[in-house]
Protein backbone atom coordinates (compact mmCIF):
# COMPACT_ATOMS: atom_id res chain seq x y z
CA UNK A 1 0.00 0.00 0.00
CA UNK A 2 1.27 4.05 -1.34
CA UNK A 3 1.57 5.99 2.04
CA UNK A 4 -0.07 9.13 1.14
CA UNK A 5 1.29 12.83 1.50
CA UNK A 6 -1.55 15.05 1.39
CA UNK A 7 -5.22 14.64 0.34
CA UNK A 8 -7.01 17.66 -1.14
CA UNK A 9 -10.63 17.38 -2.49
CA UNK A 10 -11.00 14.26 -3.96
CA UNK A 11 -7.13 14.48 -4.68
CA UNK A 12 -4.93 12.05 -3.27
CA UNK A 13 -0.78 12.83 -3.52
CA UNK A 14 1.43 9.57 -2.46
CA UNK A 15 5.26 9.82 -1.29
CA UNK A 16 6.36 7.84 -4.10
CA UNK A 17 4.85 10.17 -6.72
CA UNK A 18 6.44 12.50 -5.64
CA UNK A 19 10.39 10.79 -5.02
CA UNK A 20 9.44 9.65 -8.59
CA UNK A 21 8.87 13.57 -10.07
CA UNK A 22 12.16 14.22 -7.75
CA UNK A 23 13.94 11.64 -9.73
CA UNK A 24 12.67 12.65 -13.22
CA UNK A 25 14.02 16.37 -12.54
CA UNK A 26 17.04 15.20 -11.08
CA UNK A 27 17.73 13.39 -14.73
CA UNK A 28 16.55 15.66 -16.89
CA UNK A 29 18.55 18.71 -15.20
CA UNK A 30 21.59 16.54 -15.34
CA UNK A 31 21.22 15.86 -18.61
CA UNK A 32 20.80 19.23 -20.09
CA UNK A 33 23.57 19.96 -17.96
CA UNK A 34 26.12 17.01 -19.73
CA UNK A 35 24.49 17.48 -23.22
CA UNK A 36 24.56 21.36 -23.53
CA UNK A 37 27.59 21.40 -21.81
CA UNK A 38 29.50 19.16 -23.88
CA UNK A 39 28.89 21.36 -26.92
CA UNK A 40 25.31 19.53 -27.95
CA UNK A 41 22.19 21.10 -29.87
CA UNK A 42 20.26 23.09 -27.75
CA UNK A 43 17.24 22.57 -29.79
CA UNK A 44 17.85 18.88 -29.50
CA UNK A 45 18.80 19.09 -25.66
CA UNK A 46 15.14 20.82 -24.59
CA UNK A 47 13.66 18.67 -27.44
CA UNK A 48 14.53 15.73 -25.75
CA UNK A 49 13.11 15.99 -22.69
CA UNK A 50 9.35 15.85 -23.81
CA UNK A 51 9.96 13.27 -26.17
CA UNK A 52 11.94 11.20 -23.95
CA UNK A 53 9.06 11.85 -21.40
CA UNK A 54 6.21 10.37 -23.63
CA UNK A 55 7.88 7.27 -24.97
CA UNK A 56 9.15 6.43 -22.00
CA UNK A 57 5.95 6.81 -20.05
CA UNK A 58 4.34 4.87 -22.62
CA UNK A 59 7.18 2.14 -23.36
CA UNK A 60 7.18 1.88 -19.58
CA UNK A 61 3.60 1.01 -18.88
CA UNK A 62 3.60 -1.55 -21.69
CA UNK A 63 6.15 -3.46 -20.31
CA UNK A 64 4.84 -3.19 -16.90
CA UNK A 65 1.38 -4.41 -18.28
CA UNK A 66 3.20 -7.68 -20.60
CA UNK A 67 4.43 -8.23 -17.03
CA UNK A 68 1.69 -8.29 -14.87
CA UNK A 69 -1.36 -8.02 -17.25
CA UNK A 70 -3.69 -9.16 -14.40
CA UNK A 71 -3.25 -5.81 -13.22
CA UNK A 72 -5.38 -4.49 -16.01
CA UNK A 73 -8.69 -4.92 -17.13
CA UNK A 74 -6.89 -5.33 -20.76
CA UNK A 75 -4.19 -4.03 -23.10
CA UNK A 76 -6.46 -1.21 -24.10
CA UNK A 77 -7.30 -0.08 -20.45
CA UNK A 78 -3.36 -0.40 -19.55
CA UNK A 79 -1.97 1.73 -22.35
CA UNK A 80 -4.65 4.67 -22.15
CA UNK A 81 -5.76 4.89 -18.17
CA UNK A 82 -2.23 6.43 -16.37
CA UNK A 83 -4.22 7.01 -13.20
CA UNK A 84 -3.37 3.66 -11.49
CA UNK A 85 -1.20 0.63 -12.64
CA UNK A 86 2.50 0.68 -12.22
CA UNK A 87 5.53 1.22 -14.90
CA UNK A 88 8.96 -0.74 -15.61
CA UNK A 89 12.02 1.23 -15.91
CA UNK A 90 12.97 -1.17 -18.73
CA UNK A 91 10.69 1.02 -20.88
CA UNK A 92 12.54 4.47 -19.43
CA UNK A 93 15.57 3.22 -21.21
CA UNK A 94 13.80 2.15 -24.24
CA UNK A 95 12.13 5.47 -24.44
CA UNK A 96 15.05 7.47 -23.70
CA UNK A 97 17.00 5.50 -26.77
CA UNK A 98 13.83 5.90 -28.86
CA UNK A 99 13.86 9.74 -28.62
CA UNK A 100 18.23 10.35 -29.33
CA UNK A 101 17.47 7.74 -32.68
CA UNK A 102 14.84 9.83 -33.42
CA UNK A 103 16.37 13.28 -33.17
CA UNK A 104 19.58 12.03 -34.45
CA UNK A 105 17.76 10.38 -37.55
CA UNK A 106 15.85 13.61 -38.34
CA UNK A 107 19.73 15.53 -37.78
CA UNK A 108 18.93 17.79 -35.14
CA UNK A 109 21.51 16.06 -32.60
CA UNK A 110 24.92 15.48 -34.59
CA UNK A 111 25.61 12.21 -32.47
CA UNK A 112 23.35 9.44 -31.21
CA UNK A 113 26.28 8.72 -29.07
CA UNK A 114 27.04 11.59 -27.43
CA UNK A 115 23.69 11.76 -26.37
CA UNK A 116 23.33 8.71 -25.09
CA UNK A 117 26.18 9.40 -22.62
CA UNK A 118 24.46 12.36 -21.29
CA UNK A 119 21.56 9.91 -20.84
CA UNK A 120 23.08 7.62 -19.16
CA UNK A 121 25.07 9.75 -16.69
CA UNK A 122 21.47 11.63 -15.85
CA UNK A 123 20.00 7.93 -15.92
CA UNK A 124 22.48 6.92 -12.76
CA UNK A 125 21.09 10.16 -10.53
CA UNK A 126 17.67 9.56 -11.64
CA UNK A 127 17.49 6.10 -10.66
CA UNK A 128 19.50 6.78 -7.27
CA UNK A 129 17.08 9.62 -6.07
CA UNK A 130 13.73 6.99 -8.37
CA UNK A 131 14.49 3.72 -6.39
CA UNK A 132 13.83 5.90 -2.69
CA UNK A 133 10.50 5.41 -3.64
CA UNK A 134 10.23 2.07 -2.06
CA UNK A 135 10.76 3.73 0.98
CA UNK A 136 7.24 4.42 1.23
CA UNK A 137 5.29 1.53 -0.61
CA UNK A 138 6.11 -2.39 -0.28
CA UNK A 139 7.87 -3.03 -3.53
CA UNK A 140 11.81 -3.96 -4.64
CA UNK A 141 12.46 -6.10 -0.84
CA UNK A 142 14.20 -9.39 -0.84
CA UNK A 143 13.92 -12.09 1.47
CA UNK A 144 13.11 -11.76 5.16
CA UNK A 145 16.36 -10.79 7.39
CA UNK A 146 16.70 -12.03 11.06
CA UNK A 147 19.75 -10.03 12.03
CA UNK A 148 19.41 -6.32 10.36
CA UNK A 149 16.45 -4.20 11.29
CA UNK A 150 17.67 -1.33 9.59
CA UNK A 151 18.73 0.40 6.24
CA UNK A 152 20.55 -0.16 4.02
CA UNK A 153 20.36 -3.29 4.82
CA UNK A 154 17.12 -3.58 5.65
CA UNK A 155 13.35 -2.10 6.10
CA UNK A 156 10.23 -3.07 7.58
CA UNK A 157 7.02 -4.07 5.72
CA UNK A 158 3.71 -5.58 6.73
CA UNK A 159 2.49 -8.85 5.59
CA UNK A 160 -0.74 -8.68 3.73
CA UNK A 161 -1.76 -12.14 4.85
CA UNK A 162 -0.66 -12.24 8.75
CA UNK A 163 -0.33 -8.33 9.45
CA UNK A 164 3.09 -9.02 10.98
CA UNK A 165 5.57 -6.62 10.46
CA UNK A 166 9.10 -8.13 8.76
CA UNK A 167 11.90 -6.65 7.77
CA UNK A 168 13.03 -7.89 4.18
CA UNK A 169 16.68 -7.20 2.42
CA UNK A 170 16.27 -3.65 1.17
CA UNK A 171 16.87 -4.21 -2.54
CA UNK A 172 15.73 -0.36 -3.52
CA UNK A 173 18.33 1.02 -1.59
CA UNK A 174 21.22 -0.99 -2.75
CA UNK A 175 20.48 -0.24 -6.12
CA UNK A 176 20.47 2.98 -5.33
CA UNK A 177 23.63 3.01 -3.72
CA UNK A 178 24.65 1.00 -6.29
CA UNK A 179 23.36 3.65 -9.12
CA UNK A 180 24.72 6.35 -7.25
CA UNK A 181 28.56 5.14 -7.17
CA UNK A 182 28.53 4.36 -10.43
CA UNK A 183 27.10 8.31 -11.29
CA UNK A 184 30.15 9.11 -9.54
CA UNK A 185 32.46 7.02 -11.17
CA UNK A 186 31.40 7.90 -14.41
CA UNK A 187 30.59 11.24 -14.40
CA UNK A 188 34.47 11.83 -12.98
CA UNK A 189 35.48 9.07 -16.18
CA UNK A 190 33.56 11.55 -18.21
CA UNK A 191 34.87 14.82 -17.04
CA UNK A 192 38.23 14.14 -17.04
CA UNK A 193 37.98 12.73 -20.69
CA UNK A 194 36.15 15.78 -21.61
CA UNK A 195 38.66 18.01 -20.27
CA UNK A 196 41.96 16.19 -21.78
CA UNK A 197 39.85 15.74 -25.17
CA UNK A 198 40.67 12.02 -25.40
CA UNK A 199 37.08 10.68 -24.72
CA UNK A 200 35.66 8.85 -27.53
CA UNK A 201 31.44 9.26 -27.62
CA UNK A 202 29.68 6.65 -26.71
CA UNK A 203 32.33 4.56 -23.87
CA UNK A 204 30.49 6.33 -21.05
CA UNK A 205 27.32 4.88 -22.07
CA UNK A 206 29.05 1.39 -22.53
CA UNK A 207 30.11 1.09 -19.59
CA UNK A 208 27.20 2.28 -17.84
CA UNK A 209 25.65 -0.97 -19.55
CA UNK A 210 28.22 -3.02 -18.46
CA UNK A 211 28.42 -2.31 -14.82
CA UNK A 212 24.44 -1.35 -14.23
CA UNK A 213 23.57 -4.62 -16.18
CA UNK A 214 26.18 -6.01 -14.10
CA UNK A 215 24.58 -4.84 -11.18
CA UNK A 216 20.93 -5.41 -11.81
CA UNK A 217 21.45 -9.43 -13.33
CA UNK A 218 22.59 -9.55 -8.86
CA UNK A 219 20.60 -7.65 -7.27
CA UNK A 220 17.55 -8.14 -9.33
CA UNK A 221 17.93 -12.03 -8.36
CA UNK A 222 17.18 -10.47 -5.04
CA UNK A 223 13.40 -9.64 -5.22
CA UNK A 224 10.31 -10.94 -4.30
CA UNK A 225 8.68 -8.65 -7.03
CA UNK A 226 10.79 -9.42 -10.18
CA UNK A 227 8.91 -8.66 -13.43
CA UNK A 228 8.83 -12.17 -15.46
CA UNK A 229 8.60 -13.49 -19.00
CA UNK A 230 5.13 -14.31 -19.46
CA UNK A 231 6.34 -17.76 -21.38
CA UNK A 232 7.83 -19.33 -18.22
CA UNK A 233 7.15 -16.94 -15.39
CA UNK A 234 10.39 -17.72 -13.76
CA UNK A 235 12.85 -15.89 -15.87
CA UNK A 236 13.69 -12.55 -14.66
CA UNK A 237 13.24 -9.38 -17.72
CA UNK A 238 15.82 -7.32 -16.09
CA UNK A 239 17.98 -9.94 -15.55
CA UNK A 240 18.02 -11.10 -19.57
CA UNK A 241 18.25 -7.58 -20.23
CA UNK A 242 20.92 -6.70 -17.89
CA UNK A 243 22.94 -9.29 -19.01
CA UNK A 244 22.44 -8.01 -22.50
CA UNK A 245 23.68 -4.90 -22.17
CA UNK A 246 26.77 -6.55 -19.92
CA UNK A 247 27.32 -8.36 -23.35
CA UNK A 248 26.89 -6.06 -25.92
CA UNK A 249 29.56 -3.92 -23.69
CA UNK A 250 32.04 -6.33 -23.43
CA UNK A 251 31.66 -7.29 -27.23
CA UNK A 252 31.86 -4.06 -28.40
CA UNK A 253 35.11 -3.65 -26.26
CA UNK A 254 36.71 -6.44 -26.98
CA UNK A 255 36.75 -5.84 -30.66
CA UNK A 256 37.89 -2.61 -30.41
CA UNK A 257 41.14 -3.84 -28.55
CA UNK A 258 41.34 -6.76 -31.28
CA UNK A 259 40.97 -4.19 -33.95
CA UNK A 260 43.85 -2.01 -32.46
CA UNK A 261 45.77 -4.26 -30.71
CA UNK A 262 45.29 -7.93 -32.44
Amino acid sequence: MDKIAYISGGTVVYWNSIVLTLAAATAICFFLAFYIGKGGNVAAGFAAVPIALVLSLVAARFFHWYCRADSYDGFLAAMTDYTSGGYALMGVFLGCFLSAGLLRLVRLSRSLPEMLDAMALSGCAGIAVGRLSSLFNASDRGQVLEHFKSLPFAWPVTNAVSGAVEYRLATFMLQSMAALLLFAGLTAFYLRGHRKGSLKDGDTSLIFLLIYGASQVVLDSTRYDSLFFRSNGFVSVVQVLGALGLGLAIFVFSKRMVKAYG
